[in-house]
């Protein structure tokens, strides 16, 4: 588009003049503009097209910065860095030296700008020299293995493209590269040097324009890019930092100190402000004074940090010690009630440990009022410190690990169990990324039924949550668990209920059917009839898929003759014992009804609309009666999807109406999109084009979040052929 209105103004003023022709221009691109954003045109009360300024949209995943002191001259070399035509930029230094501290400073004020640039908001940040980007993605590899594939992911989710990040590798990478070379891009990469991916190395120093990268780096690994060194801060800029930790510390006599005893200070330090804020944090300790901790600091060299840490080391209490030693099982931050499971450190001793590793800077906290908000955190070089103490006590560290796993898995369990909404736990919400890892840990460690356990606490949470790419590999993992104790059973239904459904929701439909067909084969074998019909029901969705409707219909049909033999013939409590699943108190009751939503999606693609109301309406009677919501308003859906094909419009409005209102009540977000989606098509229908698209972008944004390839083809189909009328609209 931009280059046809190039074209235009390059045309028009040897037509019109070039007053005129630049007026169409900008005309032109303000209406162009206005649509890409899906904003309404502002006019005035003479019908006149006023321009106004769109809503902020920069898309961020800063964190946020701390008080930052000095570096002035750097700051204006990055944003000169940012301003000039150099793709990767660097900033390189030691450890500990600022380099993060200097890349959240500019970025963050970067954001800022770019914010205010968008909107009528007046930043603080209003030099004309301050880069704009649409967007910053952050990337920190300070405490895991980072590759090429989690910058892409993290990429996809920060710009809320979440379609993307379940993409294979190749194809995530293509697109993410599209997303980029769209806009105006701010990718920091933190911690450069640790990271081995060699494809990561490749894509930074590939990466498309306008878009750029900023990484940070022990190392100068990067030739190719825009350098720049940090060195210490400067005497008055270190002596600054010096009196406000001193002061923050409430060490008075460091606060007013004299600049002759600072100097001893500065130097013994280099100016590298965590070198520094460490020092003041052992001055801080009893019996500390500043000649030991200068002493310690000068003995250290080149290996600062590891001389601090082990200094600190000895100044800790023992309860101390083993808070520190567990920090680093923690992914990110950890809770104070799972530092206290892990530690095996309690009540006061608990308290008390945790001021002395905070007032050391070993660990840091949120500043939330609420304790139970708060978290706990350690930086890189504590974490690998204290990793390196943890790994002497095998023992010990394994013991920890097993005292965290069970508090994870109980806390889960009993949020599962106080929840009415399972699938929308509070606490996996926080400790997901722990809750994985102390899963993998039992794996890894052969903890195979309590692996198990995690995995069914776990897996409606992964599964509604859209968590695809790890339910997949975590079913893998129960599948091995499961053989290795001989759990053939639990296999088999992992194959069924994890594997294949997840790969049916994919798109995947060869792999489902693969998985349906290993668990029917098993559950065939031992003959167990409800687990055959479940599946036989699930199998019929992928041939649905296929549109082979002859076998769908078998297969749901003999499924729906089991289900009913089994409801006449086993009661609710036998029938939980018999087949022991941890979904069949849920599904128990809604077998039957399922299978008659399934025989109405087959009429509905087979066009027998009568048959498939039928269908949905009878279920709607089932799921009514014993109060399953969210199936209730699931069936009411369909039921507005029929009055759709019908022509039957106002009927077709008050049903989604009804599903959309029941889905945000259920937190069924599948639910949300689908209802949006069918008033979109109502909305196209009408003519109301510019509605439409703002429902049918709604669940795009929401199967893309969920990674629903079948919806996020159809919804772009419909969102395409509304560009094109709204573009006709326009033009009348």
């Amino acid at each position: 588009m931009q280059g046809i209105l190039e074209v235009l103004l390059s045309a028009l003023p040897e037509a019109i003049g070039g007053l005129i022709a630049a007026g169409i221009v900008a005309l032109l691109s303000y209406l162009f503009v206005k649509r890409l954003r899906k904003e309404p045109v502002a006019v005035n009360e003479n019908n006149e097209i006023t321009a106004q300024p769109p809503a902020p949209q920069i898309f961020s995943n800063l964190p946020p910065g701390t008080e930052f002191i000095g570096r002035k001259k750097e700051i204006e070399r990055v944003k000169e860095a940012l301003n000039s035509r150099w793709p990767v930029i660097c900033i390189d230094g030691i450890g500990g030296i600022g380099k993060t501290s200097l890349a959240l400073e500019v970025t963050n004020a970067c954001y800022r700008f770019s914010k205010s640039n968008l909107s009528d908001e007046k930043s603080d940040e209003s030099q004309s020299s301050m880069p704009i980007f649409d967007g910053f993605i952050w990337c920190s590899a300070k405490d895991r293995e980072m590759r090429l594939n989690d910058i892409l992911d993290t990429v996809a989710r920060t710009l809320d493209w979440q379609g993307i990040a379940q993409q294979p590798c190749e194809e995530k990478r293509e697109a993410v590269n599209k997303l980029l070379r769209a806009k105006r891009y701010l990718l920091i990469v933190d911690n450069f040097e640790t990271i081995t991916d060699e494809d990561v190395r490749d894509f930074i120093l590939k990466i498309p324009e306008p878009s750029k990268a900023l990484v940070t780096s022990r190392e100068q690994k990067l030739s190719q890019a825009n350098a720049i060194s940090i060195k210490g801060l400067e005497k008055d800029e270190a002596f600054n930092l010096i009196r406000k930790e001193g002061h923050r510390l409430g060490l008075k006599a460091l606060e007013q100190a004299d600049d002759n005893l600072l100097l001893h200070l500065y130097q013994a330090t280099g100016g590298a402000p965590l070198a520094i804020k460490w020092a003041v944090g052992q001055i801080k300790q009893k019996g500390q004074s500043l000649d030991a901790v200068l002493k310690s600091l000068h003995e250290a060299k080149g290996d600062i940090f590891e001389e601090v840490f082990n200094k600190s080391w000895d100044l800790l209490s023992g309860e101390a010690q083993s808070i520190l030693m567990v920090m680093p099982i923690f992914v990110s931050s950890a809770s104070k009630e799972a530092i206290e499971a892990a530690s095996d450190v309690h009540h006061f001793p608990l308290d008390q440990a945790l001021g002395q590793l905070v007032e050391m800077w070993l660990v840091e906290v949120t500043d939330d009022l609420e304790e139970k908000k708060r978290r706990y955190s350690v930086h890189p070089l504590t974490r690998a410190f204290a990793r390196s103490k943890l790994a002497a006590e095998t023992e010990w560290g394994n013991k920890a690990n097993e005292r965290l796993a069970e508090f994870m898995l109980i806390s889960l369990m009993e949020d599962n169990l106080n929840s009415e909404d399972k699938k929308n736990s509070q606490f996996a919400s926080q400790e997901l990324p722990n809750i994985l890892s102390s899963a993998k840990w039992c794996f890894e460690n052969k903890l195979w039924r309590k692996f198990i356990d995690f995995h069914i606490a776990i897996d409606k949470i992964l599964a509604f949550g859209g968590y695809y790419d790890e339910r997949i590999n975590f079913g893998l993992m129960q599948n091995e668990a499961a053989k290795k104790i001989g759990e053939d059973k639990i296999a088999a239904e992992c194959a069924v209920w994890i594997l294949g459904w997840t790969y049916f929701q994919q798109d995947d439909l060869e792999k489902a059917d693969h998985k349906f067909n290993e668990g029917l084969k098993y559950f065939q074998q031992v003959n167990n009839e409800w687990w055959i019909a479940t599946t036989k029901r699930l199998a019929a969705l992928v041939s649905r898929e296929k549109g082979d409707f002859d076998k769908a219909e078998k297969l749901i049909q003999s499924a729906l003759e089991t289900f009913e033999r089994i409801s006449n013939s086993v009661d609710e409590k036998s029938f939980d014992k018999k087949y022991n699943y941890w979904w069949c108190r849920e599904y128990n009751k809604s077998d039957i009804p399922n299978s008659l939503m399934t025989l109405g999606g087959i009429a509905f693609r087979k066009k027998e609309y009568k048959l498939a109301q039928e269908y949905y309406e009878k279920c709607n009677e089932i799921f009514k009666s014993f109060e399953n919501k969210e199936q209730y308003f699931h069936s009411i859906f369909h039921l507005g999807m029929i009055s759709l094909e019908k022509s039957q419009s106002k009927r077709a409005m008050q049903l989604f109406k009804e599903s959309l209102k029941g889905s945000k009540e259920v937190h069924w977000i599948d639910l949300e999109a689908d209802s949006k989606l069918g008033i979109a098509l109502l909305k196209e229908n009408t003519g109301e084009f510019e509605k439409a698209m703002q429902f049918s972008t709604d669940a795009l944004k929401i199967y893309e979040r969920l990674g629903k390839q079948r919806h996020i083809r159809k919804t772009n189909v419909l969102v395409q052929r509304l560009t094109e009328k709204i573009s006709k609209q326009t033009a009348v």
